[in-house]
């Protein structure tokens, strides 16, 4: 494998770069899955006759106990896409100002804003128009 072909940022905007992100995370699920399914077969083989159990059992701990490193990566990788989430999320709601009240129709609807998260790519992707359209249009 080329090591220019591997795609990897340089340390300080790794883990800032969204792209990044998520083939690491794919990677990281895809050995998650191979652990499991070696752990899997290393238990069956331990019920086999005649398996040396001793060796099979340290390579099944070993197994696990890298299958509990990457849970532990993984889940460290969650929250620092959950915490650049919320930290963009905040940033959107501090810049949101008293001159944004000029589009709104009461002082209520501007608090109901200003505490609002921003509509997701996920959100906006999902959108039934009809049913908002006939929503909108029954008041």
């Amino acid at each position: 494998m080329d090591a220019d072909k591997n795609d990897t940022p340089k340390p300080p905007e790794a883990l800032s770069s969204v792209e990044y992100r998520a083939r690491l995370t794919t990677k990281l699920n895809c050995l998650i899955a191979v652990l499991e399914v070696a752990i899997s077969k290393i238990t069956k083989s331990m019920d086999v006759p005649g398996a040396n159990e001793e060796r099979l059992g340290r390579i099944k701990n070993n197994l696990e106990n890298t299958l509990s490193i990457c849970h532990r990566a993984r889940q460290t990788l969650d929250k620092t896409a959950n915490g650049r989430v919320a930290a963009q999320v905040e940033a959107g709601r501090a810049s949101m100002s008293a001159r944004d009240y000029v589009e709104l129709s009461s002082i209520e609807e501007y608090r109901k804003f200003k505490k609002m998260q921003p509509i997701t790519k996920v959100e906006a992707q999902t959108i039934n128009f009809e049913e908002l359209a006939r929503r909108l249009s029954e008041g």
